[in-house]
């Protein structure tokens, strides 16, 4: 062969072997590899005391470790069996205990709830004779949230479920989403009615026993009597303070008080990806499974925060989205300073669960690990998330102080209350809400206390007061009566709307 074209062809040999290994997809690296640096990381830089993560994939529990301190005082590491609130995580639960009660028989997804709780009553009657199972556990029943009902308060469950028709409703039926703890509370009361047996007592025999989530507890008392629990925190100038567990959610424990571990969380998702089966076990069907994993009502505002995720849906205890392209099923959950997230990906067979004991970066951490975790597992090139939310809580922060700035700027000046004082002290009374006493101080503002929780009033403007405390920025609306007297009070109260207390006239 002519030396020349010896050269033409090595050369061409060279270039076909270099454009196929350039064009050849290099296998997948080990996604763990790394991971447990990167939460490590994640914790130094996002400041949490403490963190347990899980991870599932094709029926297998992959990866579980605890990180940093459930107990910072004794220096007590969380280990991967510690024990956290996952509160609204919940929410999944309460909906497959329905999906089972479907199963059995006894539920029909569609059929109004009046039928089997005849004592069932909201303000607005057509809501009342017509919404069903579905609608209870997909936030569009036109309630909006009403949360100071139940948060510190001294009632248990069936109170809160009576005093449901003293609250207005702000939107009509099926009209938006609307995030509702008490709502789910409602689809426990059904569980016990119509199964017979209460909400905890359930769930214990037909989805914690069965998936072996036998350290998983559903009230406080319960837990205490645990070892191996997270004490949870709130930043204090820098330093840690606990946060306790006086938030009362166990009353409405159907939309938050499960209290688990990520061993036996992962259980749950590994269901959750096996269409209702654990082991050799059918759970629930995979019939109605798939209804708590259907969309039922857009998130609104129907906003993407970043082009990796899809605009979002609820299922029934599921938010619904898409990831880089990846169908993504997943909860938060927020409780007296824990956060939690749960994730899974049904297409891709894989999951995770993160907890933590602290409410001080809200859920960027969680996000900033779950995001980490779906871009290793799913194969992508890793974002760096860590930039991104740290700006996003910038740009919260700002927003809050905006807001504080242009409601100082709403203030008409040189007004005065046009009652003496002691009118507006007094006590002042909801159905539903519960009462609070207002002592009037010398410097012109008042102090009062809701549900055991001290705040205080300043003048605003007119007949407007201005709250702190848990009434933090809340508009006190003073109403004079025929008689000339303060008879009541509009708080405007944030996810609630205007909710009116009478002045108990002794």
């Amino acid at each position: 062969m002519n030396p020349r074209y010896s050269f033409v062809l090595l050369c061409l040999l060279t270039f076909v072997t270099f454009a196929q290994k350039k064009n050849t997809p290099l296998p997948p690296s080990d996604p763990l590899t790394g991971f447990d640096a990167f939460v490590n990381q994640m914790l130094v830089e996002w400041r949490v005391p403490g963190a347990s993560v899980a991870i599932v994939k094709d029926g297998k529990l992959l990866y579980a470790k605890g990180y940093g301190f459930k107990d910072i005082k004794k220096n007590l590491p969380v280990t991967e069996k510690t024990l956290f609130p996952i509160a609204s995580c919940t929410k999944s639960f309460t909906s497959a205990a329905l999906a089972i009660l479907a199963d059995e028989g006894k539920l029909d997804w569609n059929k109004p709830i009046k039928e089997y709780l005849p004592d069932f009553q909201l303000q607005d009657e057509f809501a009342t004779r017509t919404i069903a199972a579905r609608d209870l556990v997909s936030h569009r029943t036109g309630l909006a949230r009403h949360d100071l009902t139940w948060l510190y308060a001294n009632l248990g469950r069936q109170s809160l479920y009576q005093n449901l028709k003293y609250l207005p409703l702000s939107k009509p039926l099926y009209a938006q989403y609307q995030y509702n703890n008490l709502m789910f509370m409602t689809a426990g009361v059904l569980i016990e009615r119509v199964s017979g047996k209460s909400w905890e007592n359930f769930l214990r025999e037909k989805i914690l026993q069965p998936l072996g989530m036998n350290q998983t507890v559903l009230t406080y008392p319960e837990l205490f009597q645990k070892e191996d629990y997270a004490l949870s925190y709130r930043d204090s100038n820098g330093q840690w303070t606990e946060q306790g567990f006086g938030s009362n959610v166990d009353a409405i424990g159907p939309a938050g008080s499960i209290k688990s571990n990520v061993v036996e969380m992962a259980n749950w998702l590994i269901m959750q990806l096996n269409k209702g089966k654990f082991g050799d076990k059918q759970i629930v069907s995979a019939a109605n499974l798939k209804e708590n994993h259907t969309p039922q009502i857009i998130v609104s505002p129907a906003e993407a925060t970043f082009s990796e995720l899809g605009y979002a849906s609820y299922g029934m205890g599921w938010s619904i989205n898409t990831y880089r392209g990846h169908l993504r099923l997943a909860h938060n959950g927020s409780i007296e300073g824990y956060r939690s997230q749960m994730a899974f990906f049904p297409n891709d067979n894989i999951g995770v669960v993160i907890l933590t004991n602290t409410g001080a970066v809200d859920y960027y951490f969680v996000n900033a690990v779950c995001n980490y975790f779906s871009d290793k597992w799913l194969n992508l090139p890793v974002i760096d998330w860590t930039p991104r939310l740290k700006n996003a809580q910038v740009e919260a922060k700002a927003k809050q102080e905006k807001a504080k700035l242009d409601n100082a700027s709403k203030r008409k000046n040189n007004t005065a209350p046009s009652h003496i004082p002691d009118s507006y002290a007094g006590t002042f009374e909801h159905p539903a809400y519960g009462t609070f006493v207002l002592e009037p101080k010398t410097d012109g503002t008042y102090v009062g206390a809701f549900h055991g929780l001290p705040f205080t009033l300043t003048h605003y403007h007119y007949d407007i007061f201005e709250g702190t405390g848990i009434f933090d920025q809340t508009k006190f609306d003073f109403k004079i009566g025929p008689t000339g007297e303060i008879e009541r009070v509009t708080l405007h109260l944030a996810n609630a709307g205007e909710i009116g207390f009478q002045k108990v006239i002794k």
